[in-house]
C-alpha cells in the first residue's frame, strides 16, 4: 500500500467494548445452572458470587474483581497505571483516567434477559449481562495481543451467551490527543462511503438494529444539512501563540472533487477476477445491497432535525443525498464539531459513531455495528480492521481515497461489482476479509486460525 498513501502513518490507538449474558450462581447454591443450546460449557464454569447477590450491581461486581486480579497490569495500554507518571488532572490525559485499565460495567441495555435466558435463572442463580471495557491500547501487536488474552480468558473460564441485542464496540484514537482534522475528515468520509459496503461484514440483526443505524441512510448529511458558509473574519492580532487547525483542502474545490469522480467513472470497470487476490477464494458478490430504508426510522430523524431540514417532511418522499455530494460536504468541514454534526443521526448513535468529537469525555470514533463475540480472533480481527480503515484514510493520497470511495459509490447501484471483501483488501485488509467470511458463513477452522495468526504475526496458540 505505499504507493497509495502520504506522509507517515498515524499513531493510533483503540479500546473495545464486548457486551455478552454470563452465566452465574450464589457461592451457597449447589445445583446446575441451566445453559442454552450452542453454549460451550466446557472448560468454563459459571461466576461464582460471593457475599451479596441480590441485584444486578453485586453479581457484575463479581466478575470486576475476577478481572481486577487477572489482569493488573495491561500490555500496550496509552495511559500508565502510575498516577504519579502522568497528571490525570492535565487536560490532555484526564479523558483517559478511567481507560488504564479493564473494567466490567453493568450495561443498561442487558438488563432484560433474552428469551433463550429468561427460564433459566432464578433467584440465586442465571444469567446476567456485563459489559467489559478495555484500557486505551496502542494499536501495536502488543495491544491486540492484550485483547485477545482477554477473550482466551473468558472462554477458559466462563459460561458466555452472545445475544442478539448485545454487541461489540471498538473505539479507534490517537493516544491521548486528537485526531489531526484532516485525517478526521478523510476518516468519516470513507466511512460514510462504505457504511452500505462494511454492513455486508455484519449479521442482518446488527445492521437493522436501532443502536448502530445507517449513516449513509440516516445521518445529517444525507437529509441535505450543509456546512455553514460564512465571510471570512479578519483575525486580531494575536497577543499569545496559539494552535490553529490546518483549514480543509476540499473546502475550495468540491466542484474539482465531484470533476474528479466523473474523470475516474469514466475508465472501464475494472475485471471482477481482478479485484482480489487470487489465492482468496470469496463467495459470489451479493446481488442487492444489505440495507433497506425503513420509514419509521426516517420519520424519526425528521423530528430530531426539525427547522434544520429544508426537504420533504413526508418520509415516503426521502431519499439520500447522492454520495458525492455528503461525500464533498463532510470533507469541507472547517472543525471536528461539523463532522461530528454531519455525521450525526438525531438522538441515535450510528454505525460508526462521531459524537464523541463534540465533547472532552473521549476523543475517539466508534465502530458500533459488530456483533456480540468473545472469540479471539473475531473481537481481534473487528479490532484491526476498524484500525486499518481509520489508518488507510488517514494516510491515503488524495486521489486513492477517491478511487475508493468512488468504487463504494458505484457499488450502491451496482452491489455485485464491488462488495466487503473487495473493499477489505483494496485497503489492506485481505487476512481480516477472509476471517470475516469464514465467521459469516460458518467456515471457520483451526488452521484458518493459524493462518490469520501467523499472518499477522502473532504466535498462534489453541
Amino acid at each position: 500500500m505505499a504507493n497509495r498513501t502520504k506522509g507517515d502513518k498515524e499513531k493510533l490507538s483503540f479500546g473495545i467494548e464486548m457486551e455478552f449474558f454470563l452465566a452465574w450462581r450464589a457461592e451457597s447454591f449447589t445445583g446446575t445452572v441451566p445453559a442454552p443450546p450452542g453454549v460451550q460449557v466446557n472448560p468454563g464454569a459459571p461466576l461464582v458470587v460471593r457475599g451479596r447477590w441480590e441485584n444486578a450491581g453485586d453479581r457484575v461486581g463479581a466478575l470486576a474483581l475476577i478481572i481486577d486480579e487477572a489482569f493488573p497490569s495491561p500490555e500496550g495500554a496509552v495511559a500508565p497505571l502510575d498516577k504519579n507518571a502522568i497528571n490525570y488532572g492535565d487536560r490532555e490525559w484526564t479523558h483517559l483516567q478511567g481507560y488504564r485499565r479493564w473494567s466490567v460495567v453493568d450495561d443498561v441495555s442487558l438488563r432484560a434477559l433474552p428469551k433463550e435466558l429468561a427460564d433459566r435463572s432464578d433467584k440465586d442463580f442465571g444469567w446476567i449481562g456485563a459489559e467489559i471495557v478495555s484500557p486505551a491500547l496502542w494499536a501495536t501487536n502488543e495491544g491486540f495481543d492484550e485483547v485477545r488474552r482477554m477473550c482466551d480468558f473468558l472462554q477458559r473460564h466462563f459460561w458466555i451467551f452472545n445475544s442478539h441485542q448485545a454487541g461489540l464496540h471498538v473505539h479507534v484514537g490517537n493516544g491521548n490527543e486528537w485526531l489531526p482534522l484532516n485525517s478526521l475528515r478523510q476518516i468519516a468520509a470513507l466511512l460514510y462511503a462504505a457504511d452500505p459496503i462494511l454492513a455486508q461484514s455484519h449479521p442482518k440483526h446488527r445492521y437493522e438494529n436501532a443502536y448502530c443505524t445507517s449513516p449513509r441512510l440516516y445521518s445529517n448529511v444525507s437529509f441535505g444539512l450543509v456546512n455553514p458558509v460564512r465571510e471570512p473574519v479578519q483575525p486580531a492580532p494575536p497577543t499569545e501563540v496559539a494552535q490553529v487547525e490546518r483549514p480543509s483542502r476540499y473546502a475550495q474545490v468540491i466542484t474539482r472533487v465531484q470533476n474528479l469522480f466523473q474523470h475516474f467513472k469514466s475508465h472501464p470497470e475494472p475485471s471482477k477476477d481482478d479485484k482480489v487476490t487470487k489465492k482468496v477464494r470469496f463467495p459470489t458478490r451479493p446481488a442487492t445491497g444489505a440495507y433497506n430504508l425503513d420509514q419509521d426510522t426516517v420519520q424519526g430523524a425528521l423530528w430530531d432535525l426539525g427547522g434544520d431540514y429544508q426537504g420533504p417532511h413526508n418520509a415516503q418522499s426521502y431519499e439520500p443525498v447522492p454520495l458525492i455530494t455528503a461525500v464533498g460536504e463532510i470533507l469541507r468541514s472547517a472543525d471536528r464539531h461539523s463532522i461530528a454534526r454531519m455525521m450525526g443521526i438525531g438522538l441515535r448513535r450510528g454505525a460508526y459513531s462521531f459524537a464523541q468529537l463534540e465533547r472532552e469525555t473521549k476523543r475517539t470514533i466508534e465502530f458500533r455495528q459488530a456483533a456480540s463475540t468473545v472469540d479471539p480472533i473475531e473481537v481481534v480481527t473487528h479490532a484491526r480492521i476498524a484500525v486499518g480503515l481509520c489508518r488507510f484514510a488517514a494516510s491515503a493520497s488524495h486521489n486513492a481515497l477517491m478511487q475508493v470511495i468512488l468504487d463504494c459509490e458505484m457499488a450502491e447501484g451496482n452491489p455485485s461489482w464491488f462488495d466487503v471483501y473487495d473493499f477489505l483488501s483494496e485497503v489492506g485488509l485481505t487476512p481480516e476479509a477472509k476471517i470475516v467470511q469464514a465467521v459469516l458463513s460458518g467456515t471457520l477452522t483451526d488452521d484458518m486460525r493459524k493462518e490469520y495468526w501467523l499472518s499477522r504475526n502473532h504466535v498462534p496458540r489453541l
